[in-house]
């Protein structure tokens, strides 16, 4: 029997909200710096999910599969650099929250489940982005990239999470939109929600995820049914 979650973890870029654009238009800037190709849309879109140091690795070597170690530390050391200020000055703009994602958060808390965000975004630009999308407010806990050792799909950032907000893992959900939070939630042993809307994916025939959504508002009426 399937129950009421107690708390709701959430992935952000690509799972609350689209900000491709932002990490473009920043990546691209990072790029110009170092008389390197800029990379398209696409390319960043593929690139997002292990945090900004390895989208900027990415771009660096214009393939995903790239080793930190092999990088030259100078080169991503100063496009992270360029990279702070840049996506710093843009998070006001260029993203998109998804349809029934407000309403949805906002049904959560009427029902009592605490909300936290779980991202390997950096934390100094998770807070700050989610305050400009209006978000902020429901969450009850938020941790970004770089506040701990570990990033997604290690389970670490989930149980130091759960720790904060006082559940244990078969009381909560994590819920995102690549197999960096379907891993995390299976090393944990929790129930996960895999969105397809995002712009990361899922190696299916590796995974173990208990729902499959296509939209924000299936996950609303879910919980809405479990609280009956």
């Amino acid at each position: 029997m399937i129950k009421l979650p107690k708390a709701l973890l959430f992935d952000l870029d690509g799972t609350l909200a689209d900000t491709v654009a932002q990490l473009a238009k920043a990546a691209c800037k990072s790029a110009r710096a170092l008389n390197l190709e800029e990379p398209s849309i696409e390319s960043t879109k593929s690139y997002v999910g292990n945090g900004v140091n390895m989208l900027l690795a990415r771009v660096i070597a214009k393939k995903f599969d790239v080793n930190l170690e092999e990088l030259d530390k100078d080169l991503l050391k100063k496009a992270r650099e360029v990279f702070n200020v840049e996506y710093m000055q843009g998070l006001d703009k260029d993203y998109r929250v998804y349809p029934g994602v407000k309403e949805g958060l906002a049904c959560f808390k009427d029902l009592g489940i605490k909300l936290a965000v779980v991202t390997n975004k950096p934390q100094v630009f998770a807070v700050p982005l989610l305050k400009h999308m209006g978000l902020f407010e429901y969450f009850d806990f938020i941790l970004g990239g770089e506040v701990i050792e570990k990033r997604k799909p290690d389970p670490m950032p989930i149980l130091y999470t759960l720790e904060k907000l006082g559940v244990d893992k078969d009381s909560a959900w994590m819920i995102g939109d690549s197999d960096n939070d379907i891993i995390a939630a299976n090393n944990v042993g929790m129930r996960s929600v895999f969105f397809t809307f995002g712009y990361c994916s899922v190696k299916e025939e590796h995974m173990h995820y208990d729902y499959r959504f296509d939209s924000f508002n299936e996950l609303r009426d879910l919980i809405k049914r479990l609280k009956g």
